[in-house]
């Protein structure tokens, strides 16, 4: 036997002569075919060395001792078909050697003319190296056909299918049936914890696929695994052949236990996130090679498409009839399900009853505490109601601090009927909430409506209970049955919110300017935006009636940004006109400050030909200093960065601290006009319009005196070092025009109303 076992070409050699051995590797050597050898000369001889010396071509006596050629011949064919046989014998002759190579020998030569052996070899292998290689080739098409297959199944499921679940199993499924896989699992995201949980899966073998599933399950666990390291960075991992150490490392003994020798674990990802892994496998080893690595990635690519579209669905789905801070039916919703349930009353035996609850004070709790906690509050209410009212699809969250239910009272009395309401409010509500080591009271107040005693009708049953909350809240009482005259009220209220719905679309408002006027030099230096709505039927209507409305139902974000773009258009036309810059201060509420976007939007309507002399201001009310929210504190700083001044409105009236006030970044404090109105004649009043200037002078701010209207009063504000005086002793707010000529004569000298009565004349 050759002492070299390192070259590649391995000869076996079926012979009893040994000096045909010697004769033939001499031929070979000349050839330059360098081989290692072994020779045996028995049937049990050649089926051990066909299975251990593993041999690149076998060349044969024809006629042996103990068997002859063509048993050998048989043998190597069933024990190694893929290695060519070459007869090298001196007794073969003709007719035995076409039989020979019908039976699949590949060539014969005869000792006579041994020197045809090496060309003979030479081809033999190159030709068998050739035969693989193309058997490997047509494995590999046939392989990426079946994985293309699977591919375009996932994209046509991707297509139809809107459910995870579902998408993910008929995934699993087709990885099997299609792409040829003997399993395969997906995992996906457990909510509240981050491993993922096996929710598909499909195999050839239920045994192996359940283990499979087990250990993806356990491995998803584990910080060091497989499964762990794909979902951290969202990349793929192949292994080719789990028998080798590393992988058994990896992938712990199951898949050799199982027979897999394949494994691919593909992350499924949105918005960089992996939200599912798939896992396939294969018993055989080495097939997951470029190509079929390339296609399997644009099927995860596929797939977390899939899911990303259903997960943006079904949000919206969720978002479009549910509350996503409470998880409780939004208003639309919860009216279905009344209508639905009251509705399929046969008759009026069934009594049912709304109830529509509302937090009192929640703004208060909103300021002295945050936005957060007061989010944590509904939050918590929500669950206490759960709690309570199992039947959650009888409960609902209007917004802010309204949450609604439906009951089922019985025969009871009003009397009865309020008992029991407080009984109830006292039940949920009687024992405080505990928020972030704060202890917070709550009580609520309730209307309530009664089917078919107080409305016959089912579709207009929460709204009778929302009129009835509505008459609560104006009187004062805690709890308030429907009544006509509440509904009557409660319609008034509507119909008074789609007029100014209209009066929006139709530009019906109006902003008037109210001078702020020097207290030294008596000129003008500034004014404040005041809104007016000038309504078709009613003429001008006083802000009283409409402002609160605005801002319960929210319409004074949208009001606000108009009165921002009116207040900077005038400014411009009023420069335009060559009149003296002045700065124009727009009152601004808590729910437009709370805006994102405010600071963008006011800065587009201010830029770019705002100055240090003329633009724009801002007033906010007192009770904005108590937001303990960094969003709203920032958006303020971004805007006196920019050259913005921020005034406090009604100043006095609220309760700041004093670290508050420090802390924000505030240019001017406003005097309320009640204040003012008292400093004449009055102590107690004279003592705090002189402790709220003396502070503002203290923290380097600007005084605005309001409702400034006898010349006492102007005189005493002038002699406390007021800045600023506002109010009807100046001029009233008047419209634009008005204001351009208060301005225009004598570049902004101060003219009372007499004088301008003359002018215009």
């Amino acid at each position: 036997m050759s002492n070299d076992s390192s070259l590649v070409n391995r000869i076996l050699f079926v012979e009893d002569q040994p000096a045909d051995v010697e004769l033939a590797l001499h031929q070979l050597k000349r050839a330059g075919i360098q081989c290692v050898w072994n020779r045996v000369q028995t049937a049990s001889d050649l089926v051990a060395a066909l299975h251990d010396f593993r041999p690149t071509i076998v060349l044969s006596d024809f006629s042996l001792p103990q068997f002859d050629g063509m048993s050998a011949l048989q043998l190597a064919r069933q024990h190694a078909p893929a290695v060519p046989f070459i007869f090298v014998s001196g007794t073969i002759g003709e007719e035995r050697a076409i039989r020979a190579l019908r039976s699949g020998a590949t060539d014969y030569v005869l000792k006579d003319n041994i020197s045809r052996l090496a060309p003979a070899v030479s081809r033999a292998i190159n030709d068998a190296a050739a035969s693989v290689e193309r058997a490997k080739q047509e494995a590999l098409i046939a392989r990426l056909y079946r994985v293309l297959r699977m591919l375009s199944g996932v994209n046509s499921l991707v297509l139809r299918i809107r459910d995870r679940k579902e998408l993910l199993r008929e995934t699993c499924r087709l990885a099997i049936s299609a792409g040829g896989y003997a399993a395969a699992i997906a995992s996906t995201k457990v909510l509240d914890i981050a491993a993922m949980q096996p929710v598909a899966w499909s195999g050839i073998d239920d045994g192996i696929t359940e283990e499979l599933r087990t250990y993806v399950a356990e491995s998803a666990a584990r910080e060091s695994s497989v499964i762990s390291r794909v979902i951290r960075t969202a990349k793929e991992y192949v292994c080719n052949s789990t028998a080798s150490p590393s992988a058994t490392v990896n992938l712990d003994a199951l898949m050799i236990h199982a027979g897999l020798q394949s494994v691919v674990v593909l992350p499924l990802v949105i918005d960089g996130t992996t939200v599912a892994v798939l896992v396939l496998s294969a018993r055989d080893s080495n097939i997951v090679g470029k190509e079929e690595l390339e296609m399997l990635r644009e099927a995860a690519g596929n797939l977390s498409f899939g899911l990303q579209y259903i997960q943006r669905d079904t949000t919206a789905r969720f978002l479009t009839h549910f509350d996503s801070q409470t998880g409780l039916a939004k208003r639309p919703l919860f009216c279905e399900r009344v209508q639905r349930l009251v509705g399929n009353t046969r008759s009026h035996e069934s009594h049912y009853a709304v109830v529509v609850m509302d937090i009192e004070r929640l703004s208060i709790i909103n300021d002295s505490f945050g936005r957060r906690t007061g989010d944590l509050l509904l939050q918590h209410v929500a669950d206490r109601l759960k709690r309570y009212y199992p039947k959650t699809d009888q409960i609902a969250h209007f917004g802010g601090g309204t949450f609604a239910l439906i009951t089922a009272p019985g025969n009871r009395t009003d009397e009865e009927i309020r008992v029991a309401g407080r009984q109830q409010a006292q039940t949920v509500f009687g024992e405080p909430f505990q928020i972030e080591g704060r202890v917070i009271p709550v009580a609520v107040r309730t209307g309530f409506a009664h089917f078919p005693e107080d409305v016959s009708d089912s579709t207009a049953l929460v709204q009778s209970a929302e009129a009835a909350l509505h008459d609560a809240r104006v009187s004062g009482a805690k709890h308030v049955r429907y009544s006509s005259t509440t509904r009557s009220e409660g319609v008034g209220q509507f119909a008074l919110e789609h007029r100014l719905r209209l009066a929006l679309e139709r530009k019906e408002f109006e902003l008037f300017y109210q001078p702020k006027v020097n207290v030294i030099t008596r000129r003008i230096q500034g004014a404040e935006a005041l809104i007016r709505w000038r309504s078709p039927e009613e003429g001008l209507v006083a802000p009283s009636v409409f402002l609160p409305l605005l801002e319960s139902t929210g319409l004074i974000v949208q009001t606000g940004d108009w009165v921002i773009r009116q207040a900077a258009s005038d400014c411009q036309r009023w420069l335009r006109e060559g009149l003296p810059p002045i700065r124009v201060a727009v009152n601004i509420s808590p729910a437009q400050l709370r805006h994102p976007d405010f600071v963008r939007d006011f800065f587009r309507a201010v830029e770019p030909w705002s100055t240090k002399t003329s633009g724009l201001d801002v007033e906010i009310t007192e009770g904005v200093l108590q937001e303990d929210s960094r969003a709203e504190v920032q958006r303020l700083k971004l805007l006196r960065d920019s050259g913005v001044k921020i005034a406090i409105d009604d100043f006095g009236t609220g309760y700041s601290s004093l670290r508050r006030l420090a802390a924000l970044p505030i240019d001017t404090l406003k005097i309320d006009r009640c204040f003012v109105a008292e400093s004449v004649g009055n102590p107690v009043g004279a003592s705090l319009v002189k402790t709220i200037i003396e502070l503002a002078r203290t923290f380097n701010m600007t005084t605005v005196a309001e409702g400034v209207e006898k010349q006492e009063q102007l005189d005493y504000l002038w002699h406390m070092g007021c800045d600023q005086s506002q109010g009807f002793l100046h001029s009233p707010a008047v419209t634009a025009d008005e204001f351009a000529v208060l301005l225009r004569h004598g570049k902004g000298v101060l003219i009372h109303p007499a004088e301008r009565d003359e002018d215009s004349a």
